[in-house]
């Protein structure tokens, strides 16, 4: 590797002005002990939320020159090695000898594509005077194995599609819904995001080239983070098993009935194989399967867990619009908007006297919320249902307030165990940064 070529890519991003981004809604607040490190699906946005880390340090009076933009994925660099790794870093303080005894920000994108970059960086960051940050595709770079090859040393973040919020401030509109004139705004956006999905990529694109794009995608998962990552022999079958994933998003998913359902289709296969290839599906951030709320891990083993994909764009891309449910794409916009706020392995169904409670989640070992998902409540049926089946969860779990998220309709209902508030997806998804907390909103 010629260290000519190192400089000029270093040169080349001092000297650019950083590309224009939608700022995230994350907090990503590093201690400085730690190595600071992005994960998630591909094309979620991790780059950019990089340029978005930088801006803020050039905001708080940092020089450029104490940053170091690297994207190991520059063509000029190939083939690069392990050893040339060291090279980055003696470039650049060849540029600037200066800077050896302050503090540099180092933004090391996709290095998990060179071999040994973890004992690199490891190495850095104990010994040189340095704060760095790392970013890496799921394909390659899976949240355990960072903390495997990290040893410790980092503070993971996962980077998700756009929620709503940051979908209408790409598109520049207000957030303010008091106003009915921001709100037709809000309303028509939602019914845009509500197919669209919140992938950076196809927000501004017609809807022929967004196809296109979310199946490029679909076929990235399943070719480069499925197959080649997991030496995966049957093809066709991980193939069904996603476009199934999606195609029944927000549905309970039964390993024996997708086994049985496939195996009258012609595939031959193992039940363990299909446990196999849900984890991998997992592992590469994709999709979520969300376990029942209880305190009995045979509970949890035995029941159904329930569906949902990283981004309900992918549904809305890969299945004709006569096959999806609007419901149940709700459904999974909520969850999603719920994993930018809590863990995986905070969010759970919960199921009392045969109803079925979408989602609760849990903080510090508490329940965080209760919250049901219905398109609308226009059926007295439908709404009796909803409101029985929540009332029922609130005086089971001690919880005094829960949420009905619908399309369009809002309200409250005021019920023995305590207060349903009933809400669109569109004002939900802006009011609460935090949610678990109505007393702190304009709901209470």
């Amino acid at each position: 590797m010629n260290a000519l070529i190192i400089k000029e890519v270093i040169a080349d991003f001092h000297q650019r002005e950083l590309p224009v981004f939608t700022p995230r809604l994350y907090n990503l607040a590093c201690p400085e002990n730690k190595i600071r490190t992005l994960i998630g699906t591909r094309r979620s946005g991790k780059t950019y939320t990089f340029f978005q880390l930088i801006h803020e340090l050039l905001a708080s009076g940092v020089r450029k020159e104490n940053i170091l933009y690297f994207n190991f994925e520059d063509e000029r660099l190939l083939p690069f090695e392990t050893a040339h790794l060291a090279l980055v870093l003696a470039a650049y303080y060849e540029m600037y000898p200066q800077l050896k005894d302050e503090t540099v920000y180092l933004f090391f994108d996709e290095i998990q594509n060179i071999p040994g970059w973890e004992k690199f960086v490891r190495r850095i960051h104990d010994t040189e005077n340095v704060r760095i940050n790392v970013t890496g595709s799921s394909s390659k770079l899976m949240s355990r194995e960072i903390a495997t090859a990290l040893r410790g040393r980092t503070f993971s973040f996962e980077i998700f599609p756009f929620r709503f919020k940051e979908f209408l401030q790409h598109r520049k509109l207000p957030v303010d819904f008091y106003s009915s004139k921001n709100r037709s705004h809000i309303v028509h956006a939602f019914e845009d995001y509500l197919f669209r999905g919140g992938y950076p990529e196809v927000l501004d694109v017609t809807q022929p080239v967004r196809i296109q794009i979310l199946q490029d995608y679909f076929n990235m998962l399943l070719y480069l983070d499925l197959i080649e990552r997991f030496q995966i022999r049957n093809h066709a079958l991980v193939k069904y098993l996603l476009k199934f994933l999606l195609a029944n998003c927000a549905n309970p998913f039964s390993v024996n009935k997708f086994v049985n359902d496939s195996k009258s289709q012609g595939y031959r296969f193992s039940k363990n194989s299909i446990h196999n290839y849900l984890s991998f599906i997992e592992d590469s951030l994709s999709f979520s399967l969300v376990p029942i709320f209880s305190e009995s891990p045979r509970k949890m083993q035995v029941n159904y867990r329930k569906i949902y994909p990283v981004d309900h764009g992918l549904v809305t891309a890969m299945n004709a619009s006569t096959s999806y449910n609007t419901g149940r794409l709700l459904e999974t916009m909520v969850y999603n908007h719920l994993r930018n706020e809590y863990h995986k392995e905070q969010i759970f169904y919960h199921k009392i006297n045969g109803q079925e409670i979408d989602f609760v989640t849990t903080s510090q070992g508490k329940v965080g919320e209760l919250i049901q998902v219905c398109e609308n409540l226009a059926s007295p049926e439908t709404r009796q249902r909803e409101i029985s089946a929540l009332s029922s969860a609130m005086g089971e779990l001690s919880f005094s307030h829960a949420f009905i998220i619908t399309r369009s309709e809002r309200g409250k209902e005021r019920t023995e165990t305590g207060v349903i508030h009933i809400v669109p997806f569109w004002e939900w998804a802006i009011e609460f940064s935090k949610r678990g907390s109505a007393e702190k909103t304009s709901f209470g």
